[in-house]
């Protein structure tokens, strides 16, 4: 199964993969901010720093994958942006930490200079282009050189004032062409194949990463039965989330979406924060360093945000009764969840218990598109 295939026009390049492995790598240290936890419980400031590190990082993946989705074209100037954004990602990535300030220099360069190189390529499509093209590209360009050059300002500041104008930036950047998308974005549609994509592709290396969690269980850990079972409900939880993640990609990249993008792009946010949750609730599994209670809690979480995070994705351009039955269903089993997750009595059964509602989430929503598909071919 391949989203290559309803690609008529534009494809994901060798350099694009290259350089999604950086930025995983990058969220993969993010996501290890989480294992530093304090008699039995996840700090709630080492979570605010997993969210506050995250969004930048995903942000400027993002900002310079839509650009090359709607203006991208393979050329040296291209290629060079892409491996300047490459080097501010590894300065990012190595300024990663729980003691956030002490890095915090490094982090806001690597950002700003990413940010920037990308607010250059928009208002070199600006100079060059006419049109609907050249307006949005001006648009996003002065967004996003705006929004980098406050944040760069917070160099300046002094204690918490730092980080308060450092976000600032980064959140204007983010708001700002969601703001603009019927008015602005909306006359010039994203490649939605291509978009959903490489969405796709980022969200299967972090999969991949979650695999690794386990072989880093296996190893680090005396074989035995607890650890054998951690390993199995591992691989399964990793395999359901595959499962139902590629087959609602597989079910939407069939239509013919004309649309800013904007449901993939901010939707996958959550998806990748909720992937970063699993691969810690896989983690605590084997290393059994948090309470029972807050085990539950963990694996809530992720679960979710993830099905949360799907419906923002695969929802639009349904009919109501579709969004109407899909919402009521994602409820039902966060409800399930909730109940469930955090009064289990053990570790083992609360993981075994997330399996079963991402496998039972998996199997029940391709239940319901089998059907709607039997449905549309009697149609006349």
């Amino acid at each position: 199964m391949t989203l290559i295939s309803h690609i008529a026009h534009k494809k994901v390049t060798w350099l694009e993969l290259f350089y999604d492995l950086i930025y995983v790598a990058a969220i993969s240290i993010t996501a290890h901010v989480l294992v530093h936890s304090h008699h039995g419980a996840i700090q709630a400031g080492t979570a605010i720093k997993y969210v506050l590190i995250f969004i930048p990082l995903w942000w400027a993946w993002t900002g310079f994958t839509v650009y090359v989705n709607r203006f991208g074209k393979d050329d040296v100037i291209q290629r060079i942006a892409y491996f300047v954004q490459m080097a501010f990602v590894i300065v990012m990535a190595a300024s990663i930490n729980e003691d956030f300030d002490a890095y915090y220099l490094a982090f806001m360069l690597g950002y700003v200079g990413i940010r920037l190189s990308t607010a250059l390529m928009y208002i070199r499509t600006w100079l060059e282009k006419d049109g609907e093209q050249r307006r949005i590209a001006r648009y996003l360009g002065l967004t996003f050189l705006g929004g980098a050059l406050v944040s760069s300002a917070s160099v300046f500041l002094p204690g918490d004032a730092k980080f308060f104008v450092l976000y600032l930036g980064i959140f204007a950047d983010i708001l700002l062409p969601l703001l603009a998308r019927k008015k602005v974005l909306s006359h010039l549609p994203v490649h939605h194949p291509h978009l959903l994509e490489r969405y796709g592709l980022a969200t299967i290396i972090l999969l991949g990463e979650l695999i690794l969690v386990i072989v880093n269980g296996l190893r680090e850990g005396h074989v035995g039965f607890e650890y054998m079972i951690a390993a199995v409900l591992g691989f399964a939880t990793t395999v359901s989330i595959w499962w139902h993640y590629f087959e609602s990609s597989e079910h939407i990249a069939e239509e013919d979406r004309k649309s800013s993008g904007q449901s993939i792009i901010y939707g996958h946010l959550l998806t990748f924060l909720s992937l970063g949750l699993i691969a810690n609730v896989l983690h605590y599994d084997f290393h059994q360093e948090l309470t029972v209670r807050n085990f539950g809690w963990l694996a809530l979480s992720g679960f979710a945000l993830y099905v949360i995070s799907t419906a923002v994705i695969f929802l639009p351009g349904k009919s109501r009764i579709h969004i109407r039955q899909t919402l009521i269903r994602t409820l039902v089993f966060i409800a399930v969840a909730a109940v469930a997750l955090p009064l289990l009595p053990s570790t083992t059964i609360i993981y075994a218990a997330l399996f079963l509602l991402f496998a039972g989430f998996a199997l029940a929503e391709g239940i319901v598109r089998k059907h709607s598909k039997k449905a549309s071919l009697l149609l006349p």
